[in-house]
Parts: C-alpha cells; sequence; structure tokens
C-alpha cells in the first residue's frame, strides 16, 4: 500500500473513533419536507463521512 492510501485509511479510522466517542444527544434529518429521521449523532455524523469518502473515491 502506498502512503498516501495509508495515510487516508488512519483518518477516516481516526474519525469513526470520534464521532463513536460523541454518541451524546440526538440530530433530525430533514430528507423530504416533512420526512425526517431522528437518529444518534455520531451515527449520522459517520454516514456524511462515508458518504463524502464515496464521493471522493468516485471523483478519483
Amino acid at each position: 500500500m502506498s502512503k498516501r492510501l495509508l495515510w487516508a485509511l488512519l483518518l477516516i479510522a481516526i474519525s469513526v473513533i470520534i464521532l463513536i466517542l460523541n454518541s451524546r444527544g440526538s440530530v433530525d434529518i430533514t430528507i423530504l419536507p416533512k420526512v425526517a429521521i431522528s437518529t444518534i449523532k455520531s451515527i449520522a455524523f459517520l454516514v456524511f463521512v462515508s458518504i463524502g469518502v464515496t464521493i471522493g473515491l468516485l471523483l478519483k
């Protein structure tokens, strides 16, 4: 593996650990008008980080 890939995996792992440790509270995510999902903050942020990683991989 290249150093670039190792750094990317390390940053992803650190962000996952931080998000899981900050799991207090909940957040509402509005998908459509009047359609909201209530979930734990860390899970919502983890989903958005994974979406960002997927977009980055697709643009690469």
